[in-house]
């Protein structure tokens, strides 16, 4: 399974999430925000998640 395949569960199952938390949620304590933005990024752009608020959350579509 693909780390982005992971984050799009993550958001399904878990809405509301931010970055560090996804990060750790995969990678555990050491896990930071730098880990998932790329992969973030993509799912946004297939529009199957979206972000609000400050920090981010992000949430499915």
């Amino acid at each position: 399974m693909l780390k982005i395949d992971v984050l799009q569960y993550l958001v399904e199952h878990g809405p509301g999430r931010t970055e560090v938390e996804l990060a750790k949620a995969i990678h555990g304590d050491k896990g930071y925000q730098q880990q998932v933005n790329q992969d973030l990024a993509l799912l946004l752009g297939k529009v199957t998640v979206t972000r609000r608020g400050e920090p981010w959350r992000y949430y499915p579509v």
